[in-house]
């Protein structure tokens, strides 16, 4: 009996310890392009998967040759989410981006899922602006 009082005891403050890291993490991991970050953020319920758009005003942090011998471009960029928040996300891509163009990226948290160039009146007029000071 005693077994399983302690045994339960340890279940609850195992699920307590996951439930207050899956609400920590996004704040730890926000703004840090790091593959650990990235790895967090994909597993942990607690993040949800957002649009968050972008301007391609800046040029690549680095580039090297990927494994399959392609070139890969590293870019990081000020995003804003549907309400004004703004997040550094860092990733990766196969082509030079084209200066003065807008990105939608739909992301989960630091993981970047996919990204493509959409037109500037696609892009809300809030965030249009924070793309601009920034």
């Amino acid at each position: 009996m005693k077994f399983l009082m302690k045994f339960g005891m340890f279940c609850v403050g195992l699920i307590v310890l996951i439930g207050v890291a899956a609400v920590i993490t996004p704040n730890l991991t926000k703004n840090h392009g790091t593959e650990l970050a990235m790895a967090i953020d994909n597993v942990n319920p607690a993040v949800k998967a957002e649009d968050v758009y972008a301007s391609t005003s800046v040029k690549p942090i680095r580039h090297y040759i990927g494994g399959g011998g392609e070139k890969e471009y590293v870019y990081e960029l000020a995003t804003y989410n549907n309400h004004g928040q703004m997040r550094k996300l860092t990733f990766d891509s196969q082509w030079v981006l084209k200066p003065n163009r807008y990105l939608k990226i739909n992301t989960k948290g630091q993981n970047v899922e996919t990204w493509e160039a959409v037109d500037r009146a696609e892009v809300p007029s809030g965030i249009r602006q924070n793309l601009m000071m920034s």
